[in-house]
């Protein structure tokens, strides 16, 4: 793992400690925004964790919802495995072998083809 994909995950997860705490202190972030000199947009883009925050902003942050820094800081975990919070890319095929698709070798073949449609039809009929 790279040390982008570390600090992306950082970011991301830094980003809804942030929107949790700020929404159960019943702030907006219109509010914390005027509170940092930010706009609404800039803390937007931090909470979803694609813009990083400045440090002393993070303990401007921090007073302003009445609680630690670290309370707002994700666990080391976060750095370890970043993958378990994005999305899953996989094939085509392996998508369809993971539902249980029997796909032919010749799948340009009609026969296949119609072949496929008909086991297809014949599952979902027998549920």
């Amino acid at each position: 793992m790279g040390s982008a994909d570390g600090e992306r995950a950082f970011y991301i997860a830094f980003g809804k400690m942030l929107a949790d705490a700020r929404r159960k202190k019943h702030i907006s972030q219109e509010m914390l925004a005027d509170e940092l000199g930010l706009t609404r947009t800039s803390v937007t883009n931090i909470e979803k964790g694609r813009q990083p925050v400045q440090l002393y902003s993070l303990y401007r942050i921090a007073r302003l919802l009445r609680t630690d820094v670290k309370n707002l800081l994700p666990s080391i975990a976060t750095f370890e495995r970043p993958e378990q919070g994005e999305a899953v890319n996989v094939t085509r095929s392996e998508w369809l072998e993971t539902m249980n698709v029997i796909l032919d070798e010749a799948i340009g073949d009609k026969d296949a083809q119609a072949q496929h449609r008909i086991r297809g039809s014949q599952a979902a009929h027998r549920k």
